[in-house]
């Protein structure tokens, strides 16, 4: 069954766009399936490597069997530089037949990583790349070792040109070497062979399936995610301007009125009683002068 990049998958590895390439809509077979008489391989839907950096610096890129693909010792006939081997889909080899034992395979054995095809057939001309930061902590006649902080290991096999050394801190897409044919004194076809090593809970440290972590990291490559800016800050609103409160009116109050000889005049209330004593004090000095006489 093939998926495609475009379709909403869950594998462990989301994938929602297709990358548009020269050679076509990227397509994947489902981990575990292998080419039919191959061997048996593990249905493993695990990301073992979330944050991976594809192995080959720049697509595309072919995930196959070298063995049980053209020009390969059971690929039916054909070269190794066959179109058929540079297309879609890719293919799952992870646990095909081979000598090396392998807990995770379902027989107990089988091939260790990926066999991974640059964009041509040459040797010596496509850069890999480190897939994680990490220490060079092996090379040998025709591999290298990268050790990851959290312990995991990927190993990058025939590459030719090595651009490192044992003991040195390299950096996630620092180049490595370049894919090519190396096999000790006797040369295969031309590719990458991409192994991840990983302590799995129950069985110790051991080579885990990279397929769907290529997928993801792949995916990556082709069609690399934009990263929008942040909105700006929405504009501040203007301060409200301040209402001074109007003044309350005074009011006066009305002076008191008093009523004399039919008009109004004003007087206050000090000046209203003295002169009520006044006309008391002559209206008893009328008295007093009526009874004397």
């Amino acid at each position: 069954m093939k998926r495609v990049v475009s379709s909403v998958i869950v594998l462990g590895a989301l994938l929602t766009s297709t990358p548009a390439l020269a050679d076509g809509e990227f397509t994947f077979d489902e981990p575990g399936k292998l080419v039919n008489g191959s061997g048996k391989g593990r249905a493993d839907s695990n990301v073992y490597v979330k944050d991976m950096r594809f192995p080959i610096e720049s697509g595309p890129a072919f995930a196959n069997s070298q063995v049980w693909g053209r020009g390969g010792l059971n690929g039916g006939g054909g070269g190794q530089c066959d179109k058929e081997n540079f297309s879609y889909p890719w293919h799952d080899n992870y646990c095909e037949t081979r000598d090396w034992e392998m807990p995770l395979c379902p027989s107990g054995n089988g091939h260790q990583g990926q066999d991974i095809r640059a964009a041509t057939c040459e040797k010596g001309v496509h850069w890999v790349v480190s897939s994680q930061d990490g220490t060079v902590t092996n090379i040998g006649s025709y591999s290298v070792y990268i050790t990851a902080a959290d312990g995991t290991r990927f190993d990058y096999l025939h590459m030719s040109d090595v651009a490192v050394e044992k003991g040195e801190n390299v950096k996630k897409g620092q180049r490595i070497g370049k894919v090519s044919n190396v096999f000790g004194g006797t040369p295969t076809t031309v590719h990458l062979h991409f192994n991840i090593r990983q302590n799995v809970a129950g069985v110790g440290s051991v080579y885990v399936p990279p397929y769907l972590s290529l997928v993801t990291a792949y995916k990556e490559l082709v069609n690399p995610k934009v990263e929008e800016p942040p909105p700006p800050p929405p504009p501040e609103a203007p301060a409200p301007k301040e209402e001074k409160a109007a003044p309350l009116p005074i009011e006066e109050p009305p002076p008191p009125a008093a009523e004399e000889d039919g008009c109004t005049f004003y007087k206050s209330p000090r000046k209203a009683s003295f002169g009520g004593a006044l006309l008391l004090g002559a209206a008893i000095a009328v008295v007093l002068r009526r009874r004397r006489a």
